[in-house]
């Protein structure tokens, strides 16, 4: 019988509302201290990637035979969708707090976080033919090596982010934001090691 491959177009959608978060934090970075509309936009499209896993679930609970196991399909659907909303925290976040400064690891931390939702997105739309481990190595080997080179800015900012700093609160705001941006990152990584597995179990 005919797998049900309407999943293959409910992850299409959250590896592209991914991209899209991800482009509109890169964006609130070019244009800080000044946001116009991209957190807006970072909420729109976490909104939709709500409803995308909603219904993703829905055709869960009504297929008969799924391309991969349902503890998988959930499991993906579910890490998608958190990592759009830790990055849409994030930039909300960051609005907020209005910093006015920032150390030079935050802008890298966001330009990873595009470049890994990119290739995370590009992972995603191949699942649907079925592809072999060793045709996604490139991209899942990438996402590895920008969540290790994310774990060095991140200890650049710690040795250095209280050093000279005279108000607390402001060193706490930019601890927290560095935080969200790492939890971003991490997701995004677990991402890549969740599609590895699903591919190894289904090769």
């Amino acid at each position: 019988m005919p797998k049900d491959k309407s999943f293959f177009d409910d992850f299409e959608q959250l590896g592209q509302c991914l991209t899209s978060v991800t482009a509109s934090l890169s964006s609130c970075m070019d244009q800080w201290p000044g946001m116009n509309g991209c957190v807006q936009s970072m909420e729109e499209n976490r909104h939709i990637a709500h409803q995308v896993q909603r219904v993703c679930l829905l055709h869960l609970d009504t297929a008969f035979i799924t391309p991969f196991d349902r503890e998988d399909i959930l499991q993906l659907a579910t890490e998608l969708y958190k990592t759009i909303a830790a990055v849409a925290t994030a930039g909300r976040r960051l609005e907020l707090y209005k910093l006015e400064d920032m150390h030079p690891s935050l802008r890298w931390h966001v330009s990873a976080l595009d470049s890994m939702a990119r290739e995370i997105s590009a992972t995603i739309n191949l699942l649907r033919s079925a592809p072999k481990l060793s045709a996604l190595r490139a991209n899942l080997d990438e996402i590895g090596r920008l969540e290790e080179t994310a774990r060095q800015h991140r200890d650049q900012f710690l040795t250095e982010v209280y050093i000279d700093q005279a108000d607390p609160i402001a060193v706490m705001q930019k601890r927290e934001v560095h935080d969200l941006m790492m939890d971003g990152i991490d997701r995004c990584d677990r991402l890549g090691r969740t599609v590895e597995r699903i591919l190894l179990k289904n090769d």
